[in-house]
């Protein structure tokens, strides 16, 4: 489905089909492409899901007017290797774990122990798309007791890539890899602000779920 979705979104981004251009029809797609109808309606799913077509029943599907920047951004994350995108995520989640030991007000660590506590219970009694959002919400307060809101966008735009990958697979982040140590061990490096272990309980954590991720995908493990 991956080559129907870059057959279909690339004529939108360089601009060929403006918005509100129609497509044509699904047989008409399929047959150009060499592919099966559901593929393409799977694609087409796909892509309204990110916001690049719209369907109207009846009418067909037509290029979406975009809503921002960030749109097309999430998009071509959405569209990334799994690993590409959690590779992306390392370098800014390690700094703004080490970041936010440094300067974390008593407010921070406050939300970021009730996230750490939400994220424990959703691991144990959550759905997938509990434990997801529950996970990012931590590292979201994480990023945000940097207060530096560059790599708090920058973090946002990635961790929706890793949303997306995870929720499409139908499986939890980590689902195989039991990675709750790492991540009290980062809230207990931020309380008490030492950066180094902060960094490092980030780095053991995304070590675990890369792989983890790697298997899901059907890759060999590094």
């Amino acid at each position: 489905m991956e080559q129907v979705i870059d057959a279909l979104s690339a004529p939108i981004e360089r601009g060929d089909w403006p918005p509100g251009h129609r497509l044509p029809a699904v047989t008409d797609l399929a047959a150009e492409l060499e592919v099966g109808r559901s593929t393409v309606r799977e694609a087409v799913q796909a892509l309204a899901h990110h916001g690049l077509l719209e369907v109207a029943q009846g009418r067909g599907t037509f290029v979406a007017t975009p809503r921002s920047g960030e749109d097309a951004w999430s998009l071509r994350l959405a569209r990334s290797a799994a690993r590409d995108v959690y590779e992306a995520r390392r370098g800014p989640e390690i700094e703004a774990a080490r970041l936010a030991a440094l300067r974390r007000t008593d407010d921070d660590l406050l939300v970021i122990e009730a996230a750490a506590a939400d994220r424990r219970k959703a691991r144990t009694c959550g759905a997938t798309g509990e434990w997801a959002e529950a996970d990012l919400a931590l590292h979201r307060a994480v990023v945000a007791a940097t207060h530096n809101p560059v790599l708090a966008r920058v973090f946002d735009a990635l961790a929706e890539g890793v949303h997306d990958t995870f929720t499409q697979q139908s499986a939890d982040p980590g689902s195989g890899v039991d990675t709750a140590r790492e991540h009290d061990a980062l809230v207990a490096a931020i309380a008490r602000q030492d950066p180094d272990a902060a960094a490092a309980a980030t780095r053991g954590y995304l070590d675990a779920c890369e792989q983890e991720l790697r298997s899901l995908l059907g890759e060999t493990p590094r």
